[in-house]
């Protein structure tokens, strides 16, 4: 007889802007509701460290700290005088 691992479902996570989100750990499926980009995404840039994350044992992490900071790295701010078109 093999022994099965049973899966606990997780509570719903607090929104990373608030105090107890902070320093939850999101999944990259629960960051990825969050950013726009993929789990998968978010995986590469992690191990390739483009983006700040936790890595517990190969397992990548993000807490709502780190979200923000993905959100503030890629967000552009607009140009504050239009460009010049040469004629």
């Amino acid at each position: 007889m093999t022994a099965t691992r049973m899966r606990v479902a997780r509570p719903e996570p607090p929104a990373p802007s608030t105090p107890e989100g902070e320093l939850y750990h999101y999944t990259p499926e629960e960051t990825a509701y969050w950013l726009p980009f993929s789990p998968r995404k978010l995986k590469e840039m992690a191990y390739e460290r483009e983006i700040p994350h936790v890595n517990n044992g190969n397992r990548v992490w993000f807490s709502g700290a780190h979200i923000r900071a993905i959100s503030r790295q890629f967000t552009r701010e607009p140009l504050k005088q239009p460009l010049s078109v040469s004629a």
